[in-house]
C-alpha cells in the first residue's frame, strides 16, 4: 500500500551501525588510497605529463606533486557524497520518494557511491604516475562502474515498496 501523506522533508537520519561501519570503511579506503599516491609521487620522475591532446599525446609537464590537488578536489568530492547521507531532504532522483524504505535505500547509495568515488583520485594518481604510458583507462572504468551504480540503486530504490 503506497503512503499518500509521506513527507521527506520531516526525514531526519540518525548515526546507525550501518552508517558507522560505511564510514569506517571509508575512511580506510581513503587512507590506503592516499598512501598509493603519496607513494606513486615519491617514486615519480621530477618531470611528468600533466595535461593530453585528444590523440592522447602530452601537452603540458609539470612535478609530480602537481597530481595531489586533482587528487584532493576528488576526495573532498567523496566526503561530500557520503555526508549527503544525513541529509535525505536533498537527494535527488528521477522520480518521488514514496516511503521509508526508498529513503533507506537512497541513503544507502550514496555511501557506496561515496565509497566508489575515492578510487577517481586513485586511478587519477596511477594514470599520471604510475603507467608507462598513460591511458584513461583507469578513469573510465571507475567513472563506468559509479554510473553502474547509480543506475543499479536507482532501478532497485524505484521499485521498492
Amino acid at each position: 500500500m503506497e503512503q499518500n501523506n509521506f513527507d521527506i522533508k520531516k526525514i531526519k537520519v540518525h548515526r546507525t551501525t550501518e552508517a558507522t561501519v560505511f564510514e569506517i570503511v571509508f575512511v580506510l579506503i581513503a587512507l590506503i588510497v592516499w598512501g598509493v599516491i603519496i607513494w606513486l609521487v615519491h617514486r615519480a620522475p621530477d618531470i611528468i605529463p600533466t595535461h593530453f591532446d585528444a590523440s592522447g599525446k602530452p601537452n603540458a609537464y609539470g612535478p609530480p606533486a602537481g597530481i595531489t590537488i586533482p587528487c584532493a578536489l576528488l576526495t573532498i568530492g567523496a566526503i561530500v557524497c557520503i555526508s549527503c547521507a544525513y541529509f535525505p531532504q536533498r537527494i535527488n532522483l528521477p522520480f518521488k520518494i514514496r516511503n521509508i524504505r526508498q529513503v533507506e535505500l537512497a541513503i544507502r547509495s550514496l555511501r557506496v557511491t561515496g565509497i566508489t568515488f575515492l578510487l577517481l583520485p586513485l586511478a587519477t594518481a596511477y594514470t599520471m604516475l604510475g603507467m608507462s604510458s598513460p591511458s584513461v583507462v583507469p578513469i573510465l572504468a571507475v567513472i563506468g562502474l559509479i554510473l553502474v551504480e547509480s543506475v543499479l540503486f536507482s532501478i532497485i530504490i524505484y521499485k521498492s515498496k
